[in-house]
């Protein structure tokens, strides 16, 4: 709660649940352009640091001539873990609760990973940060986790 509102000492208009709402876009956005190698997507999206990450991971799907393709079932749950402002930086992490279906395969379609009948439960703690100062309204992703 305390770096809730420190937040909003920053930046009155911060509303959580318009936040929240906008994570569980963004989060399955940022799913799904990863596993569709969509670069341009991402890089409005991501931190620096965060997209060079990604990138990495999709390089090395190209250069084996893999394709990834994920479903969501659904976005069970978004919620607020923590709260923090630093400066002018106001960082919020989100645990994600999702049910979706992924699998890649190489370039003949073979499996690689995962199961395209199988969905999966995933949970991601990720970071999102915006500089209150700035006008652009935007918050980008900074850190990606997972958890059991």
């Amino acid at each position: 709660a305390a770096g809730l509102d420190a937040i909003v000492a920053q930046d009155s208009s911060f509303d959580p649940r318009h936040f929240i709402s906008g994570a569980r876009s963004a989060y399955e956005m940022i799913v799904l352009a990863f596993a569709n190698g969509d670069r341009r997507a991402l890089k409005d999206l991501l931190s620096s640091e965060v997209y060079e990450s990604f990138e990495a991971v999709i390089k090395d799907r190209e250069k084996h001539e893999q394709k990834t393709e994920t479903r969501f079932v659904s976005i069970d749950k978004a919620e607020l873990v923590n709260a923090e402002a630093r400066d002018r930086a106001a960082q919020l992490t989100v645990r994600f609760v999702s049910q979706m279906i992924s699998v890649t395969r190489d370039k003949a379609g073979a499996i690689v990973d995962g199961n395209p009948d199988k969905v999966a439960d995933i949970t991601d703690v990720w970071t999102f940060a915006r500089d209150t100062s700035s006008r652009d309204p935007n918050w980008k992703l900074v850190g990606t986790g997972s958890a059991a």
